[in-house]
């Protein structure tokens, strides 16, 4: 698992699993260890998933920013061009 990238979705993926496992072992064991160990994995994937979310959100908004920048532009030079005598 320490050889894919800690925010490729298929290690998060198996680390729900296994954290899934780790709370049934936990449940059924009465295992304080794999309840720690769940507790732990959970912490550290919601903080990697907040980090891709937190990333993914501002790659959206420069996009719209830049959008917003290029109607500008298009719309300055829309009433430029209409002004212009012909």
């Amino acid at each position: 698992m320490s050889r894919l990238d800690e925010q490729e979705p298929i290690r998060l993926a198996y680390e729900q699993i296994l954290i899934g496992c780790d709370r049934a072992a936990a449940y059924l064991l009465n295992d304080e260890n794999a309840a720690r160990c769940a507790t732990d994995l959970e912490r550290r994937t919601t903080s990697v998933r907040l980090l891709i979310a937190r990333e993914d959100h501002r790659v959206r908004r420069r996009g719209v920013i830049l959008l917003d920048e290029q109607r500008e532009r298009f719309h300055r030079r829309r009433q430029k061009d209409a002004g212009s005598p012909q």
